[in-house]
């Protein structure tokens, strides 16, 4: 019985034609493609640094870039032009995220990077298989949670406007990256729908989206991981000090019981 349900869920996304199958296998390597260009691009800027001195140009860029992708028709004419310009972009985003990728490294930190990449694609990847064999019913569920997951962030972000404080800080983290995790299964959603009612897809448009809902997944996994980091270094700092006073204590005392030994019969000496 188990079986048959999990091959009805999976036949969910059986149900395509040949050449929509075909579309969606275009979107997402063209996803695939963009995401290369981008490491590319941020590999690339730290082996160049000219190249990452320039914030407000490389933004300009991606702004004209991104709008140019949209604006330009999806035709069979301009898809080379677009997916090109769509190219220079993500690799414009590269070469811009470089110097934050540059300071984990300087401080011995890439173990979050890494962390934080493999993170962020295994949850993209698996809320984006979830949809694809997922009733519509139950994302309609999810969009609600969306909604209801921004409404909160909105609210949380006022409070933290006139009474900052490190737990709604956290929690304002945690509900963006739902946020960004619900964005991915909305937008899979309507890529589906799309093929499904015969629609030509937009593998360009398509593939920008996806990649900024995983770049948005990056960026708050890697704020988290970043916060949790500092938090546990300043615990180790405060519990290193308090250990550093109880040890000039006890040699003011004249006693060389290390911290937490057995103090019993040992005659204290103060030394005044």
């Amino acid at each position: 019985m188990l079986d048959r349900k999990i091959f009805d869920v999976f036949s969910e996304t059986a149900d395509l034609r040949p050449r929509t199958q075909q579309q969606l296998l275009q979107v997402y390597t063209t996803l695939v493609s963009v995401i290369v260009f981008s490491m590319l691009g941020c590999f690339v800027a730290g082996r160049v640094p000219a190249l990452g001195n320039h914030e407000l140009v490389t933004l300009v860029g991606i702004v004209a870039g991104t709008v140019a992708v949209y604006v330009m028709r999806p035709t069979k004419e301009n898809l080379q032009s677009r997916r090109l310009i769509l190219w220079s972009v993500s690799w414009l985003i590269g070469t811009m995220i470089q110097p934050a990728v540059q300071v984990f490294f300087y401080y011995g930190n890439q173990d979050i990077l890494y962390m934080a990449l493999g993170t962020s694609f295994t949850l993209f990847a698996s809320f984006a298989a979830v949809t694809m064999i997922t009733p519509r019913r139950r994302v309609i569920y999810t969009v609600g949670t969306a909604i209801s997951a921004l409404a909160s962030l909105s609210w949380i972000s006022l409070i933290m406007y006139f009474y900052p404080t490190h737990t709604l800080h956290c929690l304002a983290m945690l509900i963006s990256l739902a946020f960004s995790c619900v964005s991915v299964v909305i937008h899979t959603h309507n890529i589906l729908d799309q093929a499904r009612s015969g629609a030509d897809l937009d593998p360009i448009v398509h593939a920008l989206t996806l990649f900024n809902d995983l770049a948005s997944i990056f960026v708050r996994i890697l704020a988290i991981l970043s916060n949790n980091k500092r938090r546990d270094e300043e615990r180790g700092r405060n519990t290193r000090g308090r250990s550093s006073g109880r040890r000039h204590f006890g040699n003011a005392c004249g006693t060389s019981v290390p911290i937490g030994g057995d103090t019993s019969g040992i005659s204290w000496s103060w030394n005044l």
